[in-house]
């Protein structure tokens, strides 16, 4: 699930697509995709790649890459032990999910102001 598929930068069926791969990898895992939506629309717009098909890197760090923006720096030998390609969509969303699980959201709290309302009161039902 990467490459032209979900390449399409901005468009209403990128996103549909992306945010389908994320709700059912979550159903897969068992886990609410509720917060994860919310984190992946203001880390990345659910974006993985750039308007010139190359992995998305981040505005204030290039090292944040993908959906995610999963830091390579922190993260890259660990995804790539667990058979995770942060540089693709699947890869990408999968290894956040696991992040999320083993870690918690705390790796995505730059962003917290944009996803933190929707996540509490996620939390409160």
């Amino acid at each position: 699930m990467t490459g032209p598929i979900l390449n399409s930068i901005g468009s209403d069926a990128a996103t549909s697509t992306i945010t389908q791969v994320i709700k059912q990898i979550a159903v897969d895992q068992k886990v609410d995709s509720a917060p994860l939506l919310a984190i992946a629309r203001c880390e990345s717009q659910y974006r993985q790649y750039d308007q010139n098909g190359d992995v998305l890197r981040g505005k204030h760090n290039a090292r944040d890459v993908g959906i995610f923006q999963i830091n390579e720096r922190f993260h890259l030998e660990q995804s790539q032990k667990l058979g995770f390609d942060i540089y693709t969509a699947e890869g990408n969303i999968r290894y956040a999910i696991w992040l999320s699980e083993k870690e918690g959201i705390g790796h995505w709290s730059a962003s917290k102001p944009c996803w933190g309302k929707v996540v509490s009161q996620i939390a409160i039902r």
